[in-house]
């Protein structure tokens, strides 16, 4: 359960990339295709830094 956040971020930051670089899903997301990538990637973005601030407040201990 400790890396499931960073797991989550990386598949966020992989849907977002899909999204905006690829055909993935062009014919049901073609109207809001970049402002969704762009969501998902600040997203997972995001998620990551919180996770890696998380780890390191751990690691400092209490």
């Amino acid at each position: 359960m400790k890396y499931f956040a960073l797991v989550m971020s990386v598949l966020y930051l992989m849907a977002g990339c899909l999204i905006l670089f690829t055909n993935f899903m062009y014919p049901q997301i073609s109207r809001f295709r970049v402002p969704l990538g762009v969501v998902l990637l600040g997203y997972g973005v995001v998620r990551g830094i919180m996770w890696q601030r998380k780890q390191a407040q751990s690691e400092e201990g209490p």
